[in-house]
């Protein structure tokens, strides 16, 4: 989890720079898209980091990890 945390710290910039100022512009998958057959009927927000100029696939990959653990 720190490394998904420093990962944040270092490119919130990067993706302030590309338009994305709030975690709300981020994409997301609807949440159709993730109910499974063990759901107990909540549904929750999967944020998608997108890939941007400025920003590692290794980075982007880390921030998702982090993203994906963080209950939205």
């Amino acid at each position: 989890m720190c490394a998904g945390e420093a990962a944040m710290q270092k490119y919130i910039p990067t993706l302030k720079q590309v338009g994305f100022s709030s975690i709300l512009d981020l994409p997301r998958l609807p949440p159709v898209m993730r109910i499974c057959a063990t759901s107990n009927g909540e549904q929750r927000v999967q944020v998608l980091i997108p890939a941007v100029q400025g920003l590692s696939q290794k980075e982007q990959k880390l921030m998702q990890q982090y993203f994906e653990i963080v209950d939205w």
